[in-house]
């Protein structure tokens, strides 16, 4: 990437037809063909509704989240006048030791010895109060089935509960954190500037950090091993009140959007393919492989923001120093250079891993392997305990959702009888 000469006397909108037709509307009902269009004719295309950039090659976008350099997060954003400054939203040192700070809970044998058996007796007890709420299927149906909802029942309960649990937050603050996570969701999608949505989630920011002063006293008192008890206790280098707060709301809020939306969009996607089931409980690994598929597929969260630090080009096409770059991971997910028939959902491809849907580089997501576990986790457990668990035929959802997406509902059936 260098320097580009100024272009002179082409407005944007005639630049860029087709990005000039990007509509959030359309992006938020089926992303998919309009990212294949772009992809095709205007990988690097200006998006006038929002002011932004939008790339959707899967080089491209490498490229931009492999150089902060170039492109930054440490700069003015919805993230950082939601949440402050932390580890999403800076770049260096300073953005290194946030991430080790934070990194210790998710190691993968940390998550298997601390995290594994709550979360399996957790699952547990949400997907049995899910069937013992069951209603009878539609009677029309042969056999004896019955219905129940996975997203609201199970996925959005199992992520609150795992990342409160991480953080060392009490589970008895479940009702207020999911209240502030509503908030939160609508103001970091709020691209079009709604001053009234951006006051919510200001707000429930602002409680989230009164709540957390008298949480931090306790832990620093009664330590529990927990990463705010971590971060409490570290009298050598400890981080700020503030920088704690800011740090505990971005892991707070991925831990909650991220995996809820994950374990849903799993639920449904391998719903959606049951020609595909065996192949997928095969083994453990064939089983991951699955999920990786589904992160591909469809990813939960679709874009990754940088800003440019200087003026420079992508494809001979001249951005600015401070514009904002749209990286779309659910375009670079599809990406039929890397992706072989990328539309397809094929739970055995072998490259489905190659996925952008925790982003890459210094920023990749930090929960990671906690989503994926609690997925894992939910997936199993359903199977064990929903035999015959199709999605139901008269009460269908696809994924929804410009920024974070994933289905309204997830409704689901399964025989009577259970092998749990």
């Amino acid at each position: 990437m260098s320097r580009p000469s100024r272009p002179v006397g082409v407005p944007r909108i005639d630049r860029f037809p087709l990005g000039a037709r990007v509509r959030l509307a359309d992006l938020a009902v089926d992303p998919y063909p309009i990212f294949a269009e772009l992809r095709e004719a205007e990988p690097v295309t200006w998006v006038p509704e929002i002011q932004r950039w939008f790339l959707t090659r899967r080089d491209d976008i490498l490229a931009v989240l492999r150089d902060p350099d170039l492109f930054t997060t440490d700069a003015p954003s919805t993230i950082r006048d939601m949440f402050g400054v932390h580890m999403m939203t800076t770049e260096g040192p300073t953005q290194i030791r946030y991430k080790r700070k934070c990194l210790p809970p998710f190691h993968a044998s940390r998550l298997t010895t601390t995290s594994l058996p709550p979360l399996v007796a957790e699952v547990e007890r949400r997907v049995e109060t899910m069937r013992s709420a069951a209603r009878p299927a539609d009677s029309g149906r042969e056999g004896r089935w019955q219905a129940g909802e996975v997203r609201t029942g199970v996925a959005r309960p199992v992520a609150l509960h795992s990342v409160l649990s991480v953080l060392g937050i009490p589970l008895t603050e479940t009702e207020r954190v999911n209240e502030w996570y509503e908030h939160f969701a609508r103001a970091l999608a709020n691209f079009a500037g709604d001053p009234d949505l951006r006051a919510a989630g200001k707000g429930a920011a602002d409680a989230f950090g009164r709540a957390l002063a008298p949480i931090l006293e306790e832990l620093e008192r009664e330590p529990d091993g927990s990463l705010l008890s971590d971060l409490a206790c570290d009298h050598v280098d400890p981080l700020t009140a503030e920088e704690i707060r800011s740090n505990a709301l971005i892991i707070l809020f991925g831990g909650i959007e991220t995996t809820e939306s994950m374990i849903a969009n799993a639920v449904w996607a391998l719903l959606s393919h049951p020609e595909q089931h065996p192949a997928t409980r095969a083994s453990e690994a064939a089983l991951d492989l699955a999920i990786e598929e589904t992160l591909r597929w469809e990813p939960a969260v679709q874009s990754a923001a940088r800003h440019a630090t200087r003026d420079t080009e992508i494809r001979g096409v001249r951005i600015a120093e401070g514009e904002v770059v749209h990286c779309m991971l659910g375009a670079a997910n599809r990406d039929p250079a890397h992706f072989e028939h990328p539309d397809r959902f094929d739970a055995t491809r072998r490259n489905a891993g190659d996925h952008l849907s925790f982003a890459v580089g210094r920023h990749f997501c930090l929960g990671a392997p906690l989503a994926r576990l609690e997925t894992r986790v939910v997936l199993e457990t359903l199977w064990a305990h929903c035999p015959g668990l199709r999605l139901d035929p008269d009460r269908t959802a696809a994924p929804h959702g410009y920024e974070f997406r994933k289905p309204e509902t997830v409704w689901v059936e399964w025989t009577g009888m259970s092998s749990g």
